[in-house]
């Protein structure tokens, strides 16, 4: 591969070098896609060439890898600290698998040997430098577990500069496991992921001290790492379709039964690879971008679907959010022995899932695949720190896929249209944090080894979106885009912080300037994922009492007294009694219809936990809701929010919410990956 630093001369003529390097070595025609952008999108301080060997039979591989590593700090860099994933898997007293028996519904006790996976370096060397192969040795930086070994740390002969490139020359080879979560082999299929060392984030910490963000692999953190180029051959079996991150530069046949395949990708943070000997392929472009799908045989009739929805949410994020500037995003769709390599993201790869024959009425592999692509722009393109705040990414990309999904399929309907039985993705996404044993388990923006496997989804992914929805039913979507292609824009290509978003959002909703009620969605917010208050209003009584018309003596100087009869002149003295349940105090709206058909609206602040309205007048308080447009959807109960005297028309609602909660559970079986 050609390496040119950022802002250097050779910056403008690179991809010629390279297109004239493909067209010396007869390669030309086989590109996929034009791989390059004319300039660099980011700082790119980590950047990888490997050359890796797949051996089928031993489900393992054997990689030589390059790293070219620029210091962009002030401080001279003195080690390397690198992520080695693939030790998750290598026993039972790993910080991923310690403390629990099984992942995703699988066991693994018992396992054969072959069945484990891990990573070992063999040899690393520093260009024009010293052989660091004895200078490695793993940490454990997070939890001081002695049977973890997922960060490995390489004392340096001698430091990186500032501004420096150092170049080092890693030999390693890595044993695949039996997929237990993402990565490893369900008998045939392969996915390639979080397996080969890696640089963390060299960074400032909150402190403003410079080191090393290298966090040990648990159950519920993903990625973090820099942005760079990745120049990738893969060598495997001919008998396989292989999909991986980027675009397909070569393809040679070795002539020993394998094929040697070059990938190319610029300036993403990471790079994902599967292959499926029974993978079918299918093709489709939005704009500029070539979409790939590998899909399993037995779910072929479904990729015309993915595509459609695919392309739905490329139109969606350019338009609401920015631009998507890779030339390609490749899908791949498991075999359902593989399902648990599904619903994930990398750069610029996807992996999804679905059943045999999914009614059309069920769009849970819509939704899913929408998810993993909101992804590319928080985690790919805004690569905020998903091991210590997922809520940045997870959360986002959930409000998305909601938006998404209903603006494509129709709000009440968008999830499942079954029988007359509809139901939507925000709904879904609301009831996961709703129907918590205790909401008040824990903040939403906490790191993620925090969490539980039980309130990790709902908190993380269905707090956070539902906070951002309320937010949004409050001041509007075109408020809450203007806030997001700010963030996306001032932030795209860098590492934010959850203080780098709340400083965007505080300065998009104070943009009309500074008033009580942008305080209070802020405040709101801010509550919602940092706080741990459970939202929940209530009306819990309304009455309605006939006075008697007036009598006594009325009067001041000559007093007189009255008694009146007759219906006319009686009057109605009306209550409406509301509580604040939760302990989230926010102002809301409170609907009072009478009657007669007309109605009032009051606005509480919601301080009091009791508080009672009075009316009078000649007609009846038939009914009182709170939050009538339900903006606020943090109210974990919304059936108290409103109560009538007047008797339903039909209880189909009650047969309605118990097949609503079936829906609930089945599709939350489906997306147990997510």
């Amino acid at each position: 591969m050609i390496y040119l630093k950022k802002n250097t001369m050779g910056d403008r003529f690179r991809p010629l070098l390279f297109l004239f390097l493909l067209f010396l070595t007869g390669r030309c025609g086989l590109a996929q896609c034009d791989p390059f952008f004319l300039q660099p999108l980011s700082p790119r301080p980590a950047n990888y060439d490997i050359n890796v060997t797949l051996d089928d039979r031993n489900k393992s591989i054997d990689a030589t890898q390059t790293i070219r590593f620029v210091n962009l700090s002030p401080e001279p860099v003195r080690e390397l600290r690198m992520y080695m994933y693939l030790n998750a898997f290598k026993n039972t007293n790993t910080s991923f698998l310690k403390g629990t028996a099984q992942i995703f519904g699988q066991g693994f006790a018992g396992r054969a040997p072959g069945e484990w996976g891990w990573i070992d370096i063999e040899n690393i060397r520093r260009e024009g430098g010293a052989d660091l192969s004895d200078s490695t040795r793993y940490i454990r930086p997070d939890d001081a577990n002695p049977g973890d070994q997922t960060v490995l740390e390489v004392s340096l002969d001698r430091p990186v500069l500032p501004g420096e490139t150092a170049v080092f020359h890693l030999k390693w080879r890595a044993k695949m496991p039996k997929t237990i979560a993402r990565a490893g082999y369900s008998k045939d299929f392969y996915l390639f992921c979080h397996w080969f060392p890696q640089l963390g984030v060299f960074e400032q910490n909150k402190a403003g001290a410079w080191g090393w963000n290298c966090h040990q692999f648990f159950r519920h953190t993903e990625f973090y790492a820099d942005f760079g180029v990745y120049d990738v051959r893969i060598t495997a079996d001919n008998k396989f379709v292989m999909g991986a991150s980027g675009c397909l530069i070569s393809e040679k046949n070795n002539g020993n039964g394998t094929t040697t395949r070059h990938y190319h990708v610029e300036d993403v943070i990471d790079f994902a690879w599967s292959v499926y000997p029974r993978f079918t392929v299918q093709e489709d472009r939005w704009q500029g971008v070539q979409i790939r799908l590998l899909i399993a045989p037995e779910h072929a009739d479904l990729g015309p679907r993915y595509l459609h929805i695919l392309k739905f949410a490329l139109e969606y994020l350019d338009k609401h959010v920015g631009k998507y500037p890779y030339p390609v995003i490749t899908v791949v769709d498991p075999p359902f022995h593989g399902l648990r390599s599904g619903l994930m993201e990398y750069p610029t790869l996807i992996t999804v899932g679905t059943f045999y024959g999914m009614p059309e009425a069920i769009r849970g592999m819509e939704s899913l695949v929408v998810h993993e692509f909101v992804h590319q722009y928080f985690m790919g393109m805004v690569a905020s720190n998903e091991k210590e705040e997922p809520w940045l990414d997870e959360g986002f990309v959930t409000w998305f896929e909601d938006r998404i999904i209903d603006a494509a399929y129709g709000e009440k309907q968008s999830l499942v249209d079954v029988f007359g039985y509809r139901f939507d993705n925000r709904e879904l996404t609301r009831l996961e944090y709703t129907t918590l044993s205790n909401p008040r388990e824990g903040a939403a923006g906490r790191p993620g080894w925090y969490f539980t496997d039980s309130n990790f989804k709902p908190l993380i992914y269905s707090k956070t979106a539902t906070t951002l929805r309320t937010v949004q039913a409050l001041v509007g979507m075109e408020k809450m885009d203007l806030i997001f292609r700010a963030y996306f824009e001032k932030w795209k290509f860098r590492h934010p912080k959850g203080a780098d978003f709340m400083a965007v959002l505080q300065e998009g909703l104070m943009s009309g300037g500074d008033s009580i009620f942008a305080r209070q969605v802020y405040g709101l917010f801010e509550q919602g994922i940092y706080g741990t208050v459970v939202l929940d209003y209530a009306v819990t009584r309304i009455s309605n009492e006939e006075l008697p018309a007036p009598q006594g003596v009325f009067g001041d100087k000559n007093p007189s007294f009255t008694h009146q009869n007759g219906a006319g002149n009686r009057t109605l003295f009306s209550k409406v009694e509301v509580q604040r349940k939760g302990d989230w105090v926010f102002p809301v709206e409170i609907l009072v219809t009478f009657e007669d058909g007309t109605t009032r609206t009051i606005y509480w602040q919601g301080e009091e936990g009791l508080q009672v309205f009075e009316f009078s007048g000649a007609s009846k308080v038939v009914s009182a809701q709170i939050d009538p447009q339900q903006k606020i959807s943090l109210d974990v109960d919304l059936n108290n929010n409103s109560m009538t005297l007047q008797p339903e028309k039909s209880p189909l609602w009650k047969y309605t919410a118990k097949a609503v909660f079936w829906i609930q559970n089945l599709m939350q079986t489906i997306s147990f990956l997510v």
